[in-house]
Order: C-alpha cells, then structure tokens, then sequence
C-alpha cells in the first residue's frame, strides 16, 4: 500500500510539473506578442538624416556661411566670402549678414529637408517589408544651432500597425555634436570689430580663448580668416574687406 501510494504522489507531482511548463509557454508568447512592434524608430531618422547634416555644414563652413558663395575673393587657389565688405578704401566695412546664425540655420534646413522626407520614405518601405503598416502626416523640421551641438528638430505623426497592435510616434529630434555655434559666434565678433575699428586683435583673443586657432592674412586690400576649433579641427573660412588702402601705400 505504501509504494502504491508513493507512485501516485509521483504521478500527481508529473501532471503538476507538466502543466506549469505549458503555463510557462502559454505566458511567455503572450508577453512576447504584448512587446512593442519596433522599438526606435527615431534612431532609425537619426542615423539616416546625420550624414546629410554632416555633408550641408561642411560645405556651409567652407563657404563663410552658405551653400552658395555670394561676394567672394581668390586667394591660394580657394575663394572666400566676404562677410564685411567696403569697395572704397579707407572705409570701414558693411556687415553683409547681421543675422548670420539665422542665415545658416535656414540654409542648413533647406538642404535636407528633402533627405528628411527621403528618410522617412524608406523607413516606411523597410517596415512595410516586414509586414507592418506605416502611415504619417506632414513633416516638420527646424534646425537651431545651441552651444556645441546642432539641434534637429523633427516633428511627424507616425503610427506604425501590425495585426490589432499599433504604435504611435510623433518626436523624430535629436541633437548632432558640433561646434557650429562658437565658430559663427566667433566670426561674428570678428566681423563687428572690423565694421567698427578696421580691425580685430587675434593674438590676444586665442590667449583667452587657447581652444580655438584664428589665422588671418592680409592679401589684395582684404583680410582672409580662418577660425579653427583645435578639438575637431572644424573650420571657418571667409574674407573682410574693411579700411583697406590704394595699392603702393
């Protein structure tokens, strides 16, 4: 009687464990399918857009602050924009661009905006292809340039759909490391300095401020600068023409 009653102990203790292991799978898929369908779709935008921002900053930086070089000189084989200009001589110079961070932040957003909207096209084309339902609404970007970085400020309603579960996102922003603020800041004290006293003192300025390197070369009655900040070795370049005297004298 004994063993018969241990073998059903045995018995009941087996079906036990056998029904709390299907219990465990029966949970363990339902937790799985309560997940979120995609985790980070804004790390998705942030890596596409990052190289076109990368790309517009550089070329706006060579270009004394815009895509396309307006008022410009020669020099070495590379021209430099004039952001101070004076076409008589002994004149002191005209700011050409008093709003210059504005400036560069427009032209920053009009050249990837497009790339913007091509981001979000393909990260719905690959979503799509794997079976999930992507649709949004208008796109809106905004760039602003903040103490070393640059914000991206990118706002879309996105809901993302599989089966019955859907997502909804609307917040794609995200901020790019980036010296872009000090360098026009920079350039900006440079430039109200030669409007007002024909001249800025530079030596004395990377003596306060060792973090940055400014070269500056007198050459055809104008001044070419070159702001550098020594921790990326990103730099900005233009031209001043302010004060400047007739040949030979």
């Amino acid at each position: 009687m004994k063993n018969k009653g241990q073998v059903t102990i045995f018995i009941i203790l087996g079906i036990l464990i056998f029904i709390v292991i299907i219990l465990f799978f029966l949970l363990s898929n339902k937790i799985k399918d309560e997940k979120p369908i995609i985790t980070n779709p804004k790390s998705y935008i942030q890596k596409c857009v990052k190289e076109s921002i990368e790309k517009s900053v550089d070329i706006i930086l060579k270009n004394g602050g815009g895509l396309q070089q307006q008022q410009k000189i020669l020099y070495d084989g590379e021209y430099y924009t004039y952001l101070c200009y004076q076409g008589d001589y002994y004149l002191s110079c005209y700011n050409l661009y008093p709003i210059l961070q504005e400036k560069i932040e427009y032209e920053i957003k009009e050249d990837i905006k497009n790339e913007v909207q091509d981001c979000f096209n393909r990260m719905k084309e690959d979503y799509e292809g794997e079976g999930l339902e992507v649709s949004g609404g208008a796109t809106n970007l905004s760039i602003i340039l903040l103490p070393g970085k640059i914000r991206v400020d990118v706002k879309k309603k996105v809901q993302i759909l599989k089966d019955e579960s859907s997502q909804n996102f609307e917040d794609f922003s995200f901020d790019l490391l980036f010296p872009l603020y000090e360098l026009i800041n920079i350039a900006r004290e440079i430039t109200n300095s030669e409007s007002q006293y024909c001249y800025f003192e530079y030596n004395s300025y990377m003596l306060l401020h060792p973090e940055y390197k400014i070269w500056r070369i007198d050459f055809d009655g104008s001044k070419i600068y070159k702001v550098v900040d020594k921790k990326t070795g990103k730099e900005f370049k233009f031209a001043i023409r302010s004060c400047a005297f007739p040949p030979g004298i």
